[in-house]
């Protein structure tokens, strides 16, 4: 059965072939072998965990591992971070444009909140702890969050910021009348990710 690539994998493909021509394939079956390992080895995780693992932990990991093969560790971190980058840009774009929708900017933190429960919920490893949810705030503290600890399990949890500055750049300046604040994540070394989406 052959595997859906993830935004990741595709990117990964893309500078091993535009920046090591020559060591392409071999770098291509290093990544796909470390990917299968690391799927083998959380094969057991919840089918929600598994929506974070396939998509986006396991495949960072992989790539970034298989990246310090041919430049620095900090280069191979610096190109990752840039393969999250671009979907996040990407990604923050296609809201915005949403978001011209007059009066659709209310419905953000109500839509914040559900996705919280069912994508970022405890079943998929996330501890959650809501603050404020209704008229026009959603403030959560997560207390635990899989990509930090899987990142961490793999002594990659430099990696985790590459996640944490995505939600930034996505959710960042998408409407005059939204404001999204964080001042702590755990991939950057804090106790909690203190996550907030307000209507001004």
């Amino acid at each position: 059965m052959k595997r859906k690539e993830t935004y990741l994998s595709r990117d990964f493909r893309e500078t091993a072939a535009q920046r090591f021509p020559a060591r392409a394939k071999e770098l291509n079956t290093a990544f796909d072998m470390r990917l299968s390992a690391l799927l083998a080895e959380n094969a057991d995780a919840s089918k929600e965990k598994q929506y974070h693992l396939k998509r986006q932990i396991l495949p960072g990991i992989a790539a970034y591992e298989t990246l310090q093969r041919v430049m620095p560790k900090e280069e191979a971190l610096q190109t990752v971070h840039g393969y999250v980058e671009r979907l996040a840009r990407t990604s923050h774009k296609q809201l915005a444009s949403l978001l011209h929708i007059p009066g659709l900017y209310r419905l953000v933190p109500g839509v914040f909140f559900k996705s919280t429960r069912s994508v970022f919920g405890p079943a998929a490893g996330f501890a959650p702890k809501e603050l404020q949810t209704g008229n026009g705030v959603w403030r959560v503290d997560m207390m635990k969050c899989p990509y930090h600890d899987i990142c961490t399990e793999y002594g990659c949890q430099e990696l985790c910021r590459c996640f944490c500055d995505s939600d930034d750049i996505s959710y960042t300046g998408l409407h005059p009348k939204l404001i999204w604040e964080r001042s702590m994540t755990l991939g950057r070394g804090n106790d909690r990710c203190d996550f907030c989406m307000k209507v001004r």
